[in-house]
């Protein structure tokens, strides 16, 4: 790697995102991921957006993509368990959802009924890059059942094993190289209104 490419690695790794997991269903199928990139994505507090960026091969992806619905739940800061639920394999060879205590949000999709909030969300867009799928959700549905700080990633890596750590850093690298040409293509092949020409 160049050095380039190893300080920037660097400083996103000094980063401490929430972990969320991120759960969604259709008639046929539910499933549950867990994500770091989800965020307020409206300062208007009349007009609360979520912002999810998902990987386009993942099974609650799919999911989300066919529903147009998306639950985001932080976790508390012991729920290291409940986070490795999600991070590990695929919701295509496994109910994540199984073991879990879960409610029926009012749009019908599963909700863990343990964890630290809950926001769920209606897409009103979406934006495929390659290696992420993009989905704004006007806020729909809220729940707080903490006010204590929600987990983060660091302290959810401090707390796997090396052999948990094997199987993120294996999931990761396969995750790149399956998106790394979707990745290419979309930067080839931008709409107009997305290029910036500088002005």
């Amino acid at each position: 790697m160049s050095e380039l490419v190893v300080q920037a690695e660097s400083i996103f790794r000094s980063l401490n995102r929430e972990v969320w997991v991120v759960t969604s269903s259709t008639a046929e199928a539910r499933g549950g991921l867990l994500a770091t990139w989800v965020s307020q994505a409206s300062l208007d507090p009349e007009k609360p957006v979520l912002l999810a960026g998902l990987a386009p091969n993942h099974h609650t992806t799919r999911l989300v993509q066919e529903s147009g619905i998306l639950a985001a739940h932080l976790l508390t800061q012991d729920q290291q368990e409940l986070a490795w639920n999600f991070a590990r394999d695929s919701g295509r060879t496994r109910d994540k959802l199984a073991a879990c205590a879960l409610a029926e949000s009012d749009s019908g999709i599963p909700i863990l009924q343990a964890c630290h909030s809950i926001l769920v969300g209606s897409v009103f867009a979406k934006v495929e890059t390659g290696d992420r799928v993009y989905f704004w959700a006007d806020i729909i549905e809220a729940q707080c059942h903490s006010n204590s700080s929600p987990l983060c990633e660091q302290e959810f890596f401090r707390w796997c094993d090396d052999s948990r750590k094997i199987i993120l850093k294996e999931d990761k690298h396969s995750d790149v190289a399956l998106q790394r040409e979707g990745q290419n293509e979309f930067r080839e092949s931008l709409p107009s209104w997305l290029q910036f020409d500088g002005s």
